[in-house]
């Protein structure tokens, strides 16, 4: 027995003509949709849009949701339009084109981030430098200028061929550009360092992201601003005042002026904290001749800071030579870092006289922002000057602080507080193996951007602060602090700060009088 199968009912296709106006049109019509199908088909042929189109089958008008099997349609049957049509879309100016058939260079023209630098053969250490420099406003401004300026030395060249690089590295428009000057820099560097130079089994060396950026600061010694001085200098200089005390004769004193470039964190089992070892070095025993017992005698060496730079550099000393191996093998041991940092501690008494005034300056303006926002007066112009910047925005000195330097010192630093800005990490055993990359934050933000050769990806601050070391994972080597920058104080807000001021001492006052009478009462 087999069951009758009994196949579903279809709806019947009809041809009808539409009429309109001087036209007609045939047209196939299917008698299970709806009438906007029929709408959609007619829009198809004389290009009346559907709120136009009035379609009228024997004195009734087909609307969008009219059942077309409803009207018995039969071919041949004449469907009347009425309407007016639309303009054609024009075709666009500029060809479509989609992000899939860009190439990188292009591609990256369109994004947010800033651009990256092409790796031509372990030149890492080199991109990773370039990138943390790159975070200097003014040094990065005045090398571009240099980049229009003759040089006639080998250092000169390499600070020319980085002006252009920066320069390229401002206009993503100019695709592929900015590889080619990566280039250009490249072949200068080298020929400023031929130990750059070396290959083994015809690929590049790895090199010491230390040394690259040592020879950088003395290629950069070319670029003077119109003071005369150079731009590191003025920006990254370090002013010590070093005693030396000879232990067994401490009338064998002498006092000396030294300039640094960076700061160095010693690492050694007890030191867990940047802040440890920074002081660590501030304090040592060293031992050379005597002019008084006229032999080697042990002197305690004390270094002041006379002279605080705009922009300060931390070392990681992380590497030591091991002669076993022939390396500079490296020390893998986690060591903190702050993201906020003051050197107050570790200035002379001169200096800490001169950083008295911003430093009050900052305490006010602090205790002042913290009295409106208890007030209920804070609004929205308070984020005035520190909106997030775009990723790929230019850093621009901002005119909306105050300066960070004292008058008669361009790129000093005249607080003593300082941002964290930069990280440049290392990842692997050795200095001369492994891989750098660096680590930037975006001006006024917790955001940071990493810089792994061409490859530019968005990061956040809690990925900034697992590069403190212990693992095989990325190791902070080199540190680059920025100058913590105070709002650009109104004649309105000096008056609230003044005002505060004045409440305190009075408020101190009446609480020293309490106390001085109650001293009095006491039997």
């Amino acid at each position: 027995f087999f069951p009758t199968v009994i196949a579903p009912a279809t709806m019947p296709v009809c041809k009808v003509n539409i009429k309109w106006g001087k036209e007609k049109y045939d047209v196939e019509v299917d008698l299970a949709e709806s009438g906007e199908t029929l709408m959609g088909q007619v829009f198809a042929l004389t290009n009346v849009p559907l709120e136009r189109q009035k379609i009228m089958y024997k004195g009734k008008i087909i609307k969008e949701d009219t059942d077309l099997n409803s009207l018995k349609l039969k071919d041949g049957v004449t469907l009347m339009l009425m309407g007016s049509a639309g303009e054609l879309p024009q075709e666009p100016a500029q060809k479509t084109v989609f992000v899939e058939d860009l190439t990188d260079t292009e591609a990256a023209s369109f994004s947010s981030l800033p651009l990256g630098l092409e790796n031509f053969g372990n030149t890492c250490y080199m991109n990773a430098s370039v990138q943390c420099l790159r975070t200097v406003p003014e040094l990065q401004s005045r090398v571009i200028r240099f980049s229009d300026e003759p040089a006639a030395t080998t250092e000169g060249r390499t600070a020319k061929a980085l002006g252009l690089l920066f320069r390229m590295l401002q206009d993503k428009s100019q695709a592929g550009a900015h590889s080619m000057a990566t280039q250009a820099f490249l072949m200068a560097l080298r020929n400023q360092v031929p130990r750059f130079q070396e290959t083994q089994m015809g690929v590049p060396v790895q090199q010491d992201a230390s040394e690259c950026f040592s020879e950088l600061f003395r290629a950069l010694q070319t670029c003077k601003l119109d003071s005369g001085r150079s731009v590191v200098d003025a920006y990254f200089s370090i002013g010590q005042k070093v005693t030396m005390v000879n232990t067994e004769a401490p009338e064998e004193k002498t006092v000396t002026n030294e300039q640094q470039l960076q700061l160095s964190c010693h690492i050694d089992k007890e030191v867990g904290f940047m802040w440890a070892g920074i002081k660590a070095a501030m304090h040592e025993s060293v031992e050379k001749m005597s002019a008084v017992l006229n032999r080697d005698a042990k002197f305690n060496k004390t270094i002041e800071l006379a002279r605080l730079p705009g922009y300060l550099v931390v070392n990681f000393v992380r590497f030591f030579f091991k002669r076993s191996t022939n390396m500079n093998c490296k020390i893998t041991k986690d060591v903190k870092f702050s993201f906020s940092l003051d050197l107050h501690e570790l200035c002379s008494d001169e200096l800490k006289e001169k950083l008295k005034p911003m430093r009050e300056k900052f305490l006010w303006h602090h205790e002042y922002e913290i009295d409106r926002e208890a007030s209920g007066k804070a609004s929205e112009e308070d984020g005035k000057g520190k909106e997030k910047a775009q990723p790929g925005a230019a850093m621009e000195v901002d005119a909306e602080y105050e300066p960070f330097s004292f008058e008669d010192d361009e790129g000093s630093s005249n607080s003593g507080y300082y941002e964290l800005q930069a990280v440049l990490t290392h990842r692997g055993r050795s200095s001369n193996s492994g891989h750098y990359v660096c680590w930037s934050r975006i001006k006024n933000s917790d955001d940071w951007v990493l810089f792994d050769d061409d490859t530019v990806t968005m990061k956040k601050r809690e990925d900034i602060e697992k590069l403190s070391g212990g693992a095989d994972w990325h190791t902070a080597y080199f540190l680059v602090y920025a100058p913590r920058r105070l709002p650009k104080i109104t004649p309105a807000v000096q008056a609230a700060m003044d005002a505060l001021k004045e409440k305190a001492a009075k408020a101190a006052e009446s609480q020293k009088k309490d106390a001085d009478e109650g001293a009095s009462a006491a039997p």
